[in-house]
C-alpha cells in the first residue's frame, strides 16, 4: 500500500488505499480512495474522486498496520500536473453523492485456487 501507479485506463472504478497514487493517461474513470497524499493525475479527462468504500473483516486492522486508519480527505485533494491555473481543473471532479457505489464489502468472497 506505499505507492499506486495507474497508466492507460479507460472506463474503469478502482478502489484503492494508498500512501501516494499517481493516475497517467486515464479516461472516464471513478476512484474511490483513501490516500496519505494528495492524488496527482497527468493527462487525464472525466477523472472523478470519492471516498474510499471497501469494506471486509480486519479492513481496521490492515489499515491502522499501513498507516491509513486516518481519513485524510486528500482523495478531493487532487493535483492536475497539466493544469497549473488557479481554477478548478475541467479534468477531474468530486463523484456527486447520488452517483456513488455504496459500501463494496467483500467480507463473504472466496480466492479461487
Amino acid at each position: 500500500m506505499g505507492s499506486v501507479l495507474i497508466e492507460g485506463a479507460e472506463g474503469c472504478l478502482f478502489i484503492l488505499a494508498s500512501h501516494q497514487i499517481r493516475i497517467h493517461n486515464a479516461k472516464n474513470c471513478d476512484f474511490y480512495l483513501r490516500v496519505r497524499s494528495r492524488p496527482i493525475i497527468e493527462d487525464c479527462n472525466g477523472v472523478r474522486f470519492a471516498p474510499y468504500c471497501l469494506s471486509y473483516e480486519g479492513i481496521e486492522k490492515d489499515l491502522e498496520e499501513a498507516n491509513l486508519a486516518e481519513e485524510t480527505g486528500n482523495w478531493a485533494n487532487v493535483d492536475d500536473f497539466r493544469w497549473l491555473r488557479a481554477v478548478q481543473s475541467p479534468n477531474w471532479l468530486v463523484l456527486p453523492d447520488n452517483e456513488r457505489i455504496q459500501t463494496v464489502d467483500i467480507s463473504n468472497s472466496r480466492v479461487m485456487d
